[in-house]
């Protein structure tokens, strides 16, 4: 009789903590879904989808210190035509790109915005100002080869800039660069062409309601690449044109050749010289010094038209890329005007790329 009340006490204590237990017992709720960031292969390097989208992003852009000197690149504090001291810039662009697949093809945008600190005064009771230093550069939509926006014009993007310089304007440079546009561009293997119309052509700007036209073609060979564009300023009833051959030598040696021509009122002729008619070649090269160091240098002649000299811009440099994303490049560079008067100059540029 013992036993069997023992047996029956064990028992009911055992249904009680059972009971208790599962009274206090914790309900676990179940892990909320969570979207892990896709990474975007179809669009390029760095490009990720919008969590919920099919859109790809990518944020990328660059943080640049330029310190330049000498008659060219520093600063004339006392204006006796000689430069006293370093013209400093301090520079930040932020760039967005997108990219969606859609039935009419690929659809991206662009925008890049710059901020500056430059040593833009010459009083040395202000010294630096930032003034005017946010630029909206890049700004426009692309569909399928459309473009839509701001931009650069197609004159001086579609055959590419200068070579591998900093300082690749000094002798009249390539081409005029900011304009609200629009263009197409067609690209069939190794052959591409475009067409755009553009709102403004240098300083000139449409004056009514007739665009200034550019239209180019190029033909990749692969070692070898050939491209001409020409620009109509249609304020002025005046052109300009250029073709660029670009060789691959070695697989660390490239150069290039580039012939322009404008009539004196085009806007699309930086290049010109005494309001004349203007020839001008451009040439420059590439040597991979090192896995780390290339050598750049380009040259840049004008004709005179009647003034005293031809026009003369040489610059050299060395890009050395100390780790990845951070290139250290001095550079030096001569002028010399068409009234004969020699300049030389420089800078050093630390820039960090993302």
């Amino acid at each position: 009789m013992k036993i069997k009340s023992l047996l029956l006490g064990s028992a009911a204590a055992v249904v009680a903590v059972s009971g208790a237990r599962a009274a206090d017992a914790v309900i676990i709720p179940e892990p909320e879904v969570v979207e892990y960031v896709r990474v975007c292969d179809a669009a390029g390097t760095g490009y990720f989808y919008i969590p919920g989208t099919e859109t790809c992003l990518r944020i990328h852009g660059y943080v640049r210190y330029d310190a330049g000197f000498g008659d060219l690149n520093g600063i004339d504090i006392d204006d006796d035509g000689t430069a006293d001291t370093w013209n400093k810039r301090a520079r930040a662009s932020f760039r967005v790109s997108t990219y969606a697949d859609t039935d009419y093809g690929a659809l991206k945008t662009y925008v890049e915005t710059r901020w500056q600190w430059d040593t833009n005064a010459t009083d040395p009771g202000t010294g630096y100002t930032t003034t005017g230093e946010f630029s909206i550069n890049f700004a426009y939509i692309d569909l399928a080869g459309l473009r839509i926006g701001k931009s650069e014009s197609l004159f001086t993007t579609f055959t590419g800039y200068g070579g591998s310089v900093i300082n690749d304007t000094t002798g009249g440079g390539y081409g005029p660069f900011d304009t609200n546009l629009i263009q197409y561009t067609f690209t069939s293997g190794a052959f591409t062409a475009a067409v755009g119309f553009e709102q403004q052509a240098g300083a000139v700007l449409l004056d009514d309601y007739m665009p200034h036209v550019v239209a180019g073609a190029s033909f990749d060979a692969g070692m070898f690449t050939i491209a001409g564009v020409a620009g109509f300023d249609t304020n002025n009833d005046a052109w300009a044109g250029k073709i660029r051959g670009d060789v691959e030598i070695t697989d660390n040696i490239s150069a290039f050749l580039m012939l322009l021509y404008g009539e004196a009122n085009s806007g699309y002729a930086s290049w010109v010289n005494n309001a004349q008619d203007t020839f001008s070649v451009i040439g420059g090269a590439s040597i991979g010094l090192t896995d780390a160091a290339t050598f750049n240098t380009q040259v840049q002649w004008a004709e005179a038209n009647g003034l005293a000299n031809d026009e003369w811009a040489v610059a050299a440099n060395v890009a050395y890329t100390v780790t990845p994303g951070f290139v250290v490049t001095p550079e030096v560079q001569w002028h010399r005007s068409t009234a004969g008067v020699s300049e030389w100059g420089g800078l050093v540029r630390f820039q960090r790329s993302f």
